[in-house]
C-alpha cells in the first residue's frame, strides 16, 4: 500500500476522493453476471437477487469479509445460488418490478460457484483507462486517492495464484482487437486492445488501498466509511466517493461522504461529474468531452 501523502492542499472542501474498484476503476463484476444468465437462459437478475437474498451472512458477503477462503467460498456459492427458495425471491421480485415469470413452470438451476466467480472477475481485471487518468490527475493535483473496496484475496500458495493466473488468462484468450498502447501499469493483454491489471498492479494507483476482507467490514456498513476516513487522515466531508451501487452510495451520504454514481459502461460521464464536483476547474480525463 502506497502512503505517501500530497504536499499540496488543492483548492475547495474536499481533500480526497475515494473509488470503488468493480464497476469503477475496472470492469463490473455485474456483466459477468449478465453474461452467465444469458448464457444458461436464466431470467435477468436472478443471480443477483439469491445473492442479496443471503443476506449478510452469504457467502459473497463472507468471502468480502475475510471469513471464508476462496475454496469454501466456492462450495458454499454454489449451494447458495442452487437454492429453491432463490425461486420464491425472485417471483417476488419480478412481481414489485412488474416483470413476466412463469414460476410454477421455472425450474431451479444448479449453478456452479467457481465457474460464475471466474466469469465475474474476468469483467473484474479489465481497466478503464479513463478512471486511471483521472487517478493520477487527481493525485498530481494535491488529492489524497484512496480506493474503497468490497474485495478478497486469493490464497497465497501455489494453487491459489494459479487460480488468479488462469483468470487473467482466461479473458486474455477470450478478448480480441488491436493492440493497444499505453502508459498505465498492465499484467496482461496488451497484445488484445484491453488494459488487463492484477490487484497488487491496482494498489500502486492509490495513496491508499481500502479493502474490506482487510478491515472485516464491507459496503454498505457505515462503519467502513468511517474507518476508510479515519485511514486516510480526513474527515467525511472532505471526501468525494465514486460507486457504481445505489446501496453503497446511500450509506456513504448519511456518513457524511459527496457521491458520484459510476453508471455501467460510462466512466467518461462519472469523471466529468466528479470535476464538477470539486469545483476548481481540475481536468482528470482529456478527452472525455469528446467522448461524451
Amino acid at each position: 500500500m502506497e502512503k505517501t501523502e500530497p504536499s499540496t492542499r488543492p483548492a475547495g472542501p474536499y481533500r480526497a476522493v475515494f473509488f470503488d474498484i468493480g464497476g469503477v476503476v475496472v470492469g463490473s463484476p455485474f456483466e459477468g453476471i449478465a453474461e452467465f444468465e444469458k448464457d444458461h437462459h436464466l431470467p435477468s437478475n436472478y443471480l443477483n437477487v439469491a445473492i442479496i437474498r443471503a443476506g449478510k451472512n452469504g457467502a459473497f458477503q463472507k468471502l468480502e469479509r475475510g471469513e471464508i477462503d476462496l475454496w469454501s467460498f466456492y462450495d458454499a456459492f454454489s449451494e447458495q445460488l442452487s437454492d429453491p427458495r432463490n425461486k420464491d425471491a425472485y417471483a417476488q421480485y419480478a412481481t414489485l418490478r412488474g416483470k413476466e415469470f412463469n414460476e410454477a413452470a421455472f425450474q431451479t438451476p444448479k449453478v456452479d460457484g467457481r465457474e460464475l466467480f471466474h466469469r465475474m472477475m474476468t469483467k473484474a481485471t479489465v481497466v478503464n483507462p479513463c478512471m486511471v487518468e483521472a487517478i493520477g490527475a487527481l493525485r498530481k493535483a494535491g488529492y489524497i486517492v484512496a480506493a474503497l473496496t468490497n474485495n478478497f484475496d486469493y490464497p497465497s500458495d501455489e494453487k491459489g495464484q494459479q487460480e488468479q493466473e488462469l483468470i487473467l488468462q482466461i479473458h486474455t484468450n477470450s478478448s480480441s482487437g488491436s493492440a493497444q498502447s499505453s502508459n498505465y501499469p498492465s499484467s496482461s493483454g496488451a497484445d488484445s486492445g484491453v488494459l488487463i491489471m492484477g490487484q497488487e498492479r491496482l494498489k500502486t494507483l492509490f495513496n491508499h488501498y481500502i479493502e474490506s476482507t482487510v478491515l472485516g467490514l464491507r459496503k454498505p456498513d457505515p462503519a467502513i466509511y468511517h474507518k476508510a476516513c479515519e485511514i486516510a487522515g480526513v474527515q467525511p466531508s472532505e471526501v468525494v466517493f465514486l460507486d457504481d451501487i445505489g446501496a453503497n452510495l446511500k450509506s456513504a451520504q448519511k456518513v457524511g461522504l459527496k457521491t458520484v454514481r459510476v453508471e455501467l459502461g460510462k466512466p467518461e460521464k462519472a469523471i466529468q461529474e466528479l470535476e464538477k464536483v470539486l469545483g476548481n476547474g481540475i481536468k482528470l480525463f482529456a478527452s472525455s468531452a469528446s467522448k461524451l
